[in-house]
């Protein structure tokens, strides 16, 4: 299948709509838990964000394969109205947590789901997807930045929910732009038309190739039984294909959350309401600015080495270790090293499901499998990343 405009564009804005609410929630994390008078419990604000995420990836890499993409989609399209409707017109902190951990569930069903669906497409419309859950980030935080000078630094609550409320009820129409992407604007291949059987580096097997694979089953054609996969045989042998670039996804996230977290407290507080955008909002919108050009490189170059994106992750994240300690990178390079945390890991994101979806070493019947079950180790790694910070921040660096 050639490559189509069309198509790029209705990937681009599934990516980008799918991870909207799920950024929004992250980048305003602060000014939700504030507006309920729950300034110490921004931490549960980011969990309820991630908490069903392995759950709802496992139910649909385990159950859900065989479901038509168009009924995966608009259940994802309802669970995103849910939890934008319900976060808004929250009335009580703990609803409101219970609505996130549905817009997270959204987030992570719908990223599967579109991994899963790209199978279908040439291998580097994954550019097309990881670019615009790129742009997500970018718009999540640019609304975030916005509504935070609009408020500048007032304590009331009343205004807080207001200004919560309207940023997730304007992100509601994006959900209908969402379905139409896929209902309208994307022209999905034909069954016997995708994208690998099209690749000049994917060639079937000869007639010769596929008779010793044959003589294999003999024995169970002779005695008319058709040896069937478990479901543990088939994850302990696509493990085996995997394992590498999924324990390289969940490093990388891992190293870069704890960046991120670390980027709260690099400066005294006093240093990070001055002037708007404050510190940490500059930060952060200056690391999903660095997600989104690196997801978007896949068309112009592949990294096939992503444990090096791995390695120089760490040392990012050692880096800001040290830093939030001793506070000796001048101001004006943290930006810069940010814009760098998220370059890496936007590229190792993109780069190992472009590989995923482009390496003749996944079989084609379970390439689906094979990204669902990489794709879990995202949330392991921001997990890990999670309680790595809150260890860090409590111990070590308590008092800085």
């Amino acid at each position: 299948m050639e490559f189509s405009l069309r198509n790029w564009i209705g990937l681009f804005l599934l990516g980008s709509i799918n991870n909207l609410p799920y950024v929004i929630v992250t980048s305003a994390a602060k000014t939700i838990a504030d507006s309920f008078d729950k300034r110490n419990d921004v931490g549960v604000v980011f969990g309820a964000n991630v908490a069903l995420s392995v759950i709802v990836k496992a139910i649909n890499g385990l159950f859900l394969l065989k479901v038509p993409y168009w009924i995966r989609y608009v259940v994802n399209a309802l669970l995103m109205v849910i939890g934008l409707i319900g976060v808004a017109f929250a009335f009580d902190f703990w609803f409101a947590i219970v609505c996130i951990v549905v817009v997270g569930s959204s987030a992570a069903f719908g990223e599967n789901v579109a991994l899963g669906y790209l199978r279908l497409f040439p291998s580097k419309s994954v550019n097309a997807w990881s670019s615009g859950t790129g742009m997500a980030g970018i718009l999540g935080s640019a609304i975030y930045i916005i509504f935070g000078c609009s408020i500048g630094e007032s304590n009331k609550t009343s205004q807080l929910k207001t200004l919560t409320k309207y940023a997730f009820l304007l992100t509601l129409p994006a959900v209908l732009v969402y379905l139409i992407a896929y209902f309208i604007i994307i022209k999905a291949p034909k069954p016997d038309d995708t994208a690998h059987k099209s690749q000049p580096s994917i060639q079937k097997p000869s007639d010769e190739e596929e008779k010793p694979l044959l003589q294999d089953t003999d024995i169970a054609e002779t005695s008319g039984a058709v040896p069937v996969e478990s479901v543990c045989q088939r994850l302990r042998r696509c493990w085996g294909l995997v394992w590498w670039l999924s324990i390289n996804l969940c490093a990388v996230y891992l190293f870069e959350y704890v960046a991120q977290g670390c980027a709260a407290k690099v400066r005294p507080k006093t240093e990070y309401n001055k002037g708007c955008p404050e510190l940490f909002a500059a930060l952060s919108f200056c690391y999903q600015a660095g997600v989104f050009v690196s997801r978007s490189s896949v068309q112009m170059f592949q990294i096939k080495r992503v444990e090096i994106l791995s390695l120089l992750q760490l040392i990012n994240m050692v880096l800001w270790i040290f830093d939030v300690h001793y506070k000796f990178i001048p101001v004006y390079l943290l930006p810069a090293l940010m814009i760098y945390v998220g370059l890496l890991g936007g590229a190792s994101y993109v780069n190992i499901f472009y590989l995923l979806l482009h390496e003749d070493k996944y079989p084609e019947e379970d390439r689906e499998f094979c990204i669902n079950i990489t794709s879990l180790f995202i949330t392991g790694g921001i997990v890990l990343g999670t309680v790595l910070e809150t260890i860090l921040f409590n111990t070590i660096l308590e008092s800085d």
